[in-house]
């Protein structure tokens, strides 16, 4: 059999076919840049020019636009491309059409054009170079809408105006479709920025877990965000150190990290946005995301339950600093009690005992048997505020004209008449 120039085609179709079938079942859009260097200078020209590229096509072909003479030609923007896509364009592969153009020809949509190298020869005994016709890619730029199917194409930038003075000003949003998402400045201004607020909510959310007293039922779930946050952190110190992650990596995990925020901030408890991956609109994609992402980790954190200090006075009177007029208005208070005695005699003993009203009335409220701020026993501890096994729960009666009291009062205080061995309290108010 002799070889013919049909057969070197037919193994090469084979193997690039091979090789694009294997890499087409990885997961995550294989295509777009590993690097692209745009020319600044030639904006202020009215043109856009490539300083170097790497990357693959969309039909699995590799390229490396590295040598002054694999580059395509700048291209001219005319004053009426504003909105344009610029795109790097290359021939697709047509059956039965050439595919390799011994001489260049403009209106030719051959793939490949030849050019002269010389090629040394590696071996020990080298018998000195030799000149050998290569394949060129012939890849150009080009407006998006000036091309029709028998190209494929990269996006390498969008046009937002052409000046008077001929400058060209490019969208400074749009993101090509990039293989590594660290090598583009916008992909990479948002993991730096998403990786500083998860810093910044895991100290907030570290210091309210680290605060005295806090150990509600309630607090379980600021520590379960907290880990949330501290996974998330792991995953953006390790995007913004490895140079090789793909964009749908990001997107993939970032959009999983909202979902699983919307738990803890959103009123639905449900994702309000669901955004899809395009790879040939990474602003599109990543935008919505990270504007999510910003609002679930901005949300201010409220306290359920905030704790009023009770500070022991002579004869037998607590003191607590008033409360701020929001929380009068607006939350429950708790009184948690415990005492040495058993607990029915605490329960019934307890409310009896006790007058509680504004410090500048408790006098006359003892003094003169009046009836102080009710309590109402609960059958258990809020889910908000720590349960102590032995403490009694009473909800103060806020509807009275002494709570009224309290928004001019300099603070609430307790006195508790008789002796109740071992009495120890601690007030907390609880936001409904």
């Amino acid at each position: 059999m002799y070889l013919r120039p049909q057969h070197f085609q037919q193994l090469e179709r084979y193997l690039e076919g091979y090789v694009q079938q294997r890499c087409g079942a990885l997961e995550g859009p294989f295509w777009g840049f590993a690097a692209l260097d745009l020319d600044l200078d030639a904006l202020t020209l009215g043109k856009i020019a490539v300083l170097g590229a790497q990357g693959i096509f969309p039909d699995g072909t590799p390229f490396d636009l590295a040598n002054a003479d694999d580059l395509p030609a700048p291209l001219d923007i005319p004053t009426s491309a504003d909105g344009e896509l610029v795109v790097l364009a290359w021939p697709v592969q047509r059956p039965g059409a050439e595919d390799i153009i011994f001489e260049e020809q403009s209106e030719s949509i051959a793939r490949y054009g030849v050019c002269t190298c010389e090629v040394a020869d590696t071996n020990a005994v080298a018998l000195g170079p030799a000149t050998l016709d290569l394949a060129r890619q012939r890849v150009r730029l080009a407006l998006a809408s000036q091309l029709g199917g028998e190209w494929q194409t990269l996006g390498v930038a969008r046009v937002r105006e052409r000046l008077a003075d001929n400058r060209v000003v490019l969208d400074p949003r749009y993101v090509p479709p990039m293989l590594v998402a660290s090598r583009h400045p916008v992909l990479q201004g948002y993991a730096g920025e998403l990786h500083g607020l998860l810093e910044q909510r895991a100290q907030a959310l570290a210091q309210r877990i680290a605060q005295p007293a806090r150990a509600g039922v309630a607090e379980v779930a600021e520590f379960l965000l907290l880990a949330l946050v501290n996974r998330a952190l792991a995953d953006t110190s390790r995007a913004l150190s490895n140079n090789v992650s793909h964009p749908h990596t990001w997107f993939r995990e970032w959009l999983r990290l909202a979902f699983e925020l919307s738990t803890y901030t959103s009123d639905a408890r449900t994702p309000a946005l669901r955004p899809v991956y395009r790879h040939d609109d990474l602003h599109g994609s990543f935008a919505p995301l990270m504007a999510q992402l910003r609002t679930a980790l901005s949300i201010v954190l409220e306290q359920h339950a905030v704790a009023l200090p009770l500070h022991e006075r002579a004869h037998r009177v607590w003191v607590a600093e008033a409360p701020s007029l929001d929380l009068l208005r607006d939350a429950g208070f708790v009184l948690a009690v415990q005492a040495d005695l058993p607990a029915d005699t605490m329960r019934s003993r307890f409310p009896a005992q006790i007058k509680i009203g504004p410090v500048e009335r408790l006098a006359d409220l003892v003094h003169l048997q009046l009836p102080g701020i009710g309590l109402r026993l609960l059958p258990a501890a809020p889910r908000q505020i720590p349960y102590h096994a032995g403490f009694h729960y009473f909800e103060l009666e806020t509807a009275g004209d002494l709570w009224k009291q309290l928004e001019q009062s300099a603070g609430l205080a307790l006195h508790v008449a008789g002796e109740l061995p071992g009495l120890t309290m601690t007030c907390w108010a609880i936001r409904r």
